[in-house]
């Protein structure tokens, strides 16, 4: 997990023990990206600018592993997701 100390960002190697399933690793993952948006927020960065990073970094995973024609495809589902509602949250100023 990544976490602000006063000499910057150390990062800590995941458990050698922990299992290797798909849904532990998205577990740990989902706990560490929290951890990370929590950090960056606590830090001042403002939630737009995590927000951006965070996708532009999950839309080049997604081309490496599934191409063009996939990733299109899946951002243009989410496209319509986010204007449906289905990722509605408050608005939060930072």
């Amino acid at each position: 997990m990544n976490a602000f100390s006063p000499h910057g960002f150390a990062a800590a190697p995941a458990p050698t023990s922990a299992s290797s399933s798909d849904e532990a690793i998205r577990t740990r993952l989902f706990d560490q990206f929290n951890a990370f948006w929590v950090n960056a927020a606590r830090e001042g960065v403002p939630y737009d600018m995590i927000g951006t990073m965070s996708v532009t970094a999950a839309i080049y995973g997604l081309l490496a592993k599934h191409g063009v024609g996939t990733t299109a495809e899946f951002l243009e589902g989410m496209a319509n997701d986010v204007r449906t509602g289905v990722f509605a949250v408050p608005p939060r100023p930072n």
